[in-house]
């Protein structure tokens, strides 16, 4: 059973060679560890929203394309695990 987000902040991550992804809820006291889609309110590259891949296959930046994420299924739900390196500047909105 999943916990419900009651409380978040609404953030803006970037890849590092500048490119806007998306605008995300998030837990406000952790780090971004891994991206739900039922959680992103705004996709700027369209990469994650609509991608249904199955587990294993890498989500890529449009302008670098450089890993940003890994699709894994984790107790029955599809997220995306964050590549920390090639995240740049995560702003609060």
């Amino acid at each position: 059973m999943s916990r419900k987000l009651v409380k978040y902040r609404m953030i803006t991550v970037w890849c590092k060679c500048g490119e806007k992804l998306i605008r995300y809820k998030k837990w406000p006291w952790r780090r971004l560890l891994k991206i739900h889609r039922d959680r992103i309110t705004k996709d700027y590259a369209g990469i994650f929203k609509d991608n249904f891949d199955e587990a294993g296959s890498d989500i890529l930046c449009p302008n670098c394309l450089e890993r940003i994420t890994t699709v894994q299924n984790m107790n029955g739900k599809f997220i995306n695990k964050v590549n920390q390196w090639v995240i740049g500047i995560i702003k609060k909105s």
